[in-house]
């Protein structure tokens, strides 16, 4: 870390999961309000491998612009007596971003239900710190924003902890149930049917094929290193499917345990034209593309019910890759606030 991100307000927390360990993160109050608020938002950025907790800055600094100019959001349309009050946290996990490896320089393994634990103190701590509870403290409704892998481990969270979670904004999730490798042929698997004039688009050679394998295998597969030294080997069997299991939310919305869920994509165009750095677009195009696209049409079954009788649909970030937050972070902020005015319309 040779120059430390401009980040407002860092501080350090240490998780009962790891007391020897602190974690960078930040507690942000969005709002302002002169009347005490009948109910608190927590809303809790979870990073993918890529990106640390710095990239949410952005869109952080537009929700608290927004919330501040426009008081009349946190209010309930409904009950003129209700009042919010909407916090933000952000936070590195072990090994990432501003936070240190587990056991300072020499790092321990960790795996994916280790790093959901992780999450699950770090709310329980957030809040304990920020937001006790007292008779005279109002209840305090979850609201995660996760992007890439962050996808998956609040989707376990919301597993293990059913009736925790209130709200769910998923930003290009990883295809948890997919090592990405497989997304492209094997032309050289014995006895594959592999047929190049079939299976190989027009602007790919077999060799860039290989490669764009070779890359994939140590790049993203599960058992690729990474700086966390996060193992994420048995992500595919702990999330086997997109569309499952189904998650139960707070009970606090207008269906009782129906979890507000909103799933966003990356735009296929900018997408195609980023992974033009690692493989031809021909590859994009025709095996990563459909994919990911089949995987996010899952994703939105698992706030229950029919998602096409509820009008749910994934929203395609204009103009963004993969890195949806760092490419638009206004069109992350909205999304934000339209899902904030859901849990403020109350049932």
């Amino acid at each position: 870390m040779d120059e430390t991100p401009e980040i407002p307000g860092l501080r350090s927390i240490t998780l009962p999961t790891k007391p020897d360990c602190p974690i960078k993160y930040t507690f942000t109050n969005l709002s302002t309000s002169d009347e005490p608020p009948s109910e608190t938002i927590l809303i809790v950025f979870v990073n993918g491998l890529g990106l640390p907790q710095v990239s949410w800055q952005p869109t952080l600094q537009l929700l608290q612009a927004d919330l501040v100019a426009s008081p009349p959001l946190l209010s309930s349309p409904t009950n003129s007596n209700s009042n919010y009050a909407i916090t933000a946290a952000t936070y590195d996990r072990y090994g990432q971003g501003l936070s240190q490896p587990l056991h300072g320089a020499k790092p321990r393994p960790h795996d994916i239900l280790d790093a959901v634990a992780d999450l699950s103190a770090f709310l329980t701590s957030l809040k304990s710190l920020h937001l006790p509870d007292s008779h005279h403290k109002p209840p305090t409704r979850l609201f995660l924003v996760s992007h890439s892998l962050g996808a998956p481990l609040s989707r376990l969270f919301a597993q293990h902890h059913p009736g925790t979670l209130a709200a769910l904004l998923i930003l290009d999730s990883n295809m948890a149930n997919n090592d990405f490798v497989s997304l492209f042929p094997d032309p050289d698997a014995p006895g594959s049917d592999f047929d190049p004039q079939r299976d190989l688009p027009a602007d790919t050679t077999l060799d860039q094929l290989r490669a764009a394998r070779d890359f994939a295998r140590s790049m993203f597969h599960p058992a690729a290193p990474n700086a966390e030294n996060l193992d994420r080997r048995t992500l595919p069997s702990l999330l086997p499917r997109s569309d499952g299991p189904v998650l139960i939310g707070d009970g606090g919305g207008k269906e009782k345990g129906r979890l507000i869920l909103r799933v966003m994509g990356h735009d296929p165009q900018t997408f195609a034209d980023e992974s033009l750095k690692v493989w031809p677009r021909g590859l994009t195009e025709r095996y990563v593309q459909p994919a990911w696209d089949e995987y996010n049409e899952g994703l939105l079954s698992i706030a229950g019910g029919d998602p096409a009788a509820d009008g749910r649909k994934v929203v395609i970030a204009p103009h963004s890759g993969h890195f949806i937050q760092k490419n638009n972070p206004r069109f992350v902020a909205d999304q934000v606030i339209e899902m904030v005015k859901m849990l403020c319309s109350g049932p």
